[in-house]
């Protein structure tokens, strides 16, 4: 019995942070479509932890790569499409981690669309969370 009153009460205090975590990344991810539909690479770049990796099918793109081909589509007044993201799933995974996945469209001005499943793994960090892993 005595068991089961302590589990009950971590599953209730450890409510709140789930819920915290839930909330915080839903505005990082509500944040990285803002900036990036503004073009606004400068901050995009805060987005991502310094140790960030993207994984895609050709393999894997380094933070610093991955913003400067941003970057250079932009600057070359590329079309990057203006990005909406949708059934988004955010799952806590520890106290300093957690894991979104869900479907962007990047729709381009010439109406064609992108859609593309991501998966990202965040770290806390002291600055909030970043993006560490995604695989697109």
């Amino acid at each position: 019995m005595n068991r089961i009153f302590v589990l009950v009460a971590m599953l209730l205090m450890s409510a709140p942070v789930a819920a915290d975590t839930r909330s915080e990344l839903r505005a990082v991810l509500d944040y990285f479509v803002e900036v990036w539909n503004e073009n606004d690479t400068a901050a995009l770049s805060s987005y991502y932890h310094s140790d960030f990796v993207m994984i895609n099918d050709e393999g894997a793109v380094s933070r610093e790569q991955f913003l400067e081909n941003v970057s250079m589509i932009g600057n070359n007044g590329g079309d990057r499409g203006t990005l909406e993201q949708a059934n988004i799933r955010i799952t806590p995974l520890g106290d300093d981690h957690a894991m979104a996945f869900g479907l962007t469209t990047l729709t381009f001005d010439d109406g064609s669309k992108l859609q593309n499943w991501f998966i990202t793994v965040y770290v806390k960090t002291p600055f909030g969370w970043k993006a560490l892993l995604t695989r697109n």
